[in-house]
């Protein structure tokens, strides 16, 4: 240990020395991704990318802490690439972390802009996103900003062509029957229920992989004494054309011990994705696909593609018809109970935002003759199944809680100089991340220069190393100007007056007392972390948060977006 380090140890205690500075060993995280089994195929497997990671790591002299990887898309949303999320928390956690090691930034992620916030924001907290197989840039060059964002969306650009091939032959394949037995291929994904997925051999590619095709057989698998295909027939003819309401389906799958697709027991919201109009298709023996984008939600049926006796029918058209029927004839009372799911629904934690604490599962709005309240999910869903007993939470007490906590957090706006003092701070740290903006930059100068200085003197006076002193001082001359940028970006950032936060705070007490529900909801989203019910207990807790700045017309004005969506 040199004497600096160790007086610098002495000074400020060693438990506030981490320990990747006193070893000197930098600490990373690993991250690796495929998003097709092609990948896997062509070398880019995660155990290959894993290997490739180490051995820079072991080259470099980097220590891997732990590895994380994930088989999804890159582009897909921030709430279904879990274990990107755990790994990033995990980076953020420890301080010790400072790098994440990828095999490539593709494997990151392939949304430039996504990617390059995120790196940004990393390399902020003091955590260098490294990738083998792209070149290495200067961020806080010129050069370096032209390099990193030339990357990044050549890595968009590529991820949006494989995607729009994929679709092509995504569309070909549905719609090309194997010569053997009859049926139509499918893209891949779970079998509808009644169904299962047949792997087919189907030759050699030149390159000598092996052609694999995929077709749906009826599901023979035997429960209860009876195949599945026939629990499938009897469900929907028996009992879906003949009036049986989701809640009737649920309870006889559940009863006869049929297992649900996904998880142990049958819900009313699986039953009635069974029964959407491109399900019964399928029964019907269409093959349909394109039905759904990216993000979930229903293309128009004109976008669909439907190809006739694409695999086995479980029934009739005229079946699908008399189930469709009844269908429209419970379409009032759909999901079979007295609550809803509507964005103008006046249920305020509906949606996501009031959970429960023992399984997890949403709270619900929920009427009955006695009142209005809100129930865990599982109840109306699977009759408490894989939760317990349910509690309901009244909706006028707990929605008042709520709101009375919100309007006591509105009691930091009431010392409008303490407000505007704490807006006009986040306001400057937003605006100083997107422009680089560095308000130490005219001081870290005036030190370069100095050292710089130093080593002409030096020079001058007769140093014997002339190749490292130039080689230092192009270092040097480099890290000025990469500085001298920030020094110089233009305009101030935004900021706001008493009046302004005052203005505010009248806002959001309009919104509460005169907005509509989905007014009312945002405004509750935005300050209310999470709500929970703790069962057991028989307690709702609430974790109040104070938004970030959201004065949408202050941040845009000053031709940036802001950290997050107002209110």
């Amino acid at each position: 240990m040199s004497a600096a380090s160790a007086l610098l140890e002495g000074l400020i205690g060693e438990r506030h020395v981490s320990l990747a500075a006193r070893s000197g060993t930098i600490k990373a995280l690993a991250w690796a991704r495929v998003s097709t089994d092609m990948q896997e195929e062509r070398g880019l497997s995660i155990p290959e990318q894993f290997r490739e990671i180490r051995a820079y790591a072991e080259k470099q002299g980097i220590e891997i802490v732990a590895e994380f990887s994930e088989a999804a898309s890159a582009f897909q949303s921030k709430g279904k690439r879990t274990e990107f999320e755990r790994m990033l928390a995990a980076a953020r956690a420890d301080r010790d972390i400072s790098a994440i090691l990828v095999h490539d930034f593709s494997r990151f992620s392939r949304d430039s802009l996504r990617a390059k916030a995120l790196v940004r924001e990393l390399r902020q907290q003091g955590i260098r996103v490294i990738s083998l197989n792209d070149p290495e840039v200067d961020p806080e060059s010129v050069a370096g900003v032209y390099l990193e964002a030339i990357t990044f969306a050549k890595n968009e650009a590529y991820s949006r062509e494989v995607a729009f091939h994929t679709r092509k032959g995504c569309r070909a394949n549905v719609q090309t029957r194997d010569p053997e037995t009859g049926w139509c291929y499918k893209n891949g994904g779970q079998p509808l229920w009644g169904y299962k997925a047949v792997q087919l051999y189907r030759g050699e590619e030149k390159k000598g992989r092996p052609i694999i095709k995929s077709i749906w057989a009826l599901d023979d698998t035997v429960v209860a004494g009876r195949p599945v295909h026939h629990w499938v027939r009897h469900c929907l003819v028996e009992m879906a054309a003949k009036g049986a309401s989701l809640d009737e389906l649920r309870d006889f799958c559940n009863a006869q011990s049929i297992p649900a697709r996904r998880k142990q027991y049958w819900s009313i919201s699986t039953w009635h994705a069974l029964l959407q109009p491109h399900a019964l298709l399928q029964y019907c023996g269409y093959g349909v696909w394109n039905v759904h984008r990216k993000n979930g939600s229903s293309r128009d049926p004109s976008e669909w593609v439907i190809v006739e006796n694409a695999h086995p029918a479980i029934i009739s058209e005229d079946e699908a018809r008399a189930i469709a029927a009844s269908r429209r004839i419970l379409a009032r009372k759909q999901f079979d109970a007295g609550y809803g799911k509507s964005r103008t629904s006046d249920y305020l934690l509906s949606g996501g935002l009031f959970k429960c604490e023992r399984c997890g599962s949403n709270m619900i709005g929920f009427r009955t003759s006695g009142g209005r309240y809100y129930v865990c999910g599982s109840q109306p869903y699977r009759r408490g199944m894989g939760c317990g007993p349910g509690v309901y939470v009244p909706q006028a007490a707990v929605e008042a809680e709520a709101v009375a906590g919100l309007r006591g957090l509105l009691g930091v706006c009431a010392d409008p100089k303490g407000f505007t003092r704490e807006v006009n701070a986040e306001l400057r740290r937003i605006w100083e991340a997107f422009t680089g903006h560095d308000p130490q930059a005219a001081r870290k100068v005036a030190e370069i220069d100095r050292k710089i200085a130093n080593i002409r003197q030096a020079i001058e006076d007769g140093l014997g190393d002339a190749a490292w002193a130039n080689q230092r001082l192009r270092e040097l001359l480099a890290e000025r100007e990469a500085l001298a940028l920030a020094t110089t970006v233009p305009g101030e950032p935004p900021q706001i007056d008493a009046e302004t936060a005052l203005a505010y705070r009248r806002h959001t007490e309009k919104v509460l007392a005169q907005g509509d529900p989905s007014e009312r909801k945002r405004l509750l989203r935005a300050w209310v972390q999470e709500m929970r019910l703790a069962p057991e207990r028989l307690e709702v807790e609430i974790t109040y948060r104070i938004p970030e700045p959201i004065m949408n017309g202050v941040v845009a004005g000053a031709g940036f977006e802001p950290a997050t969506s107002g209110l």
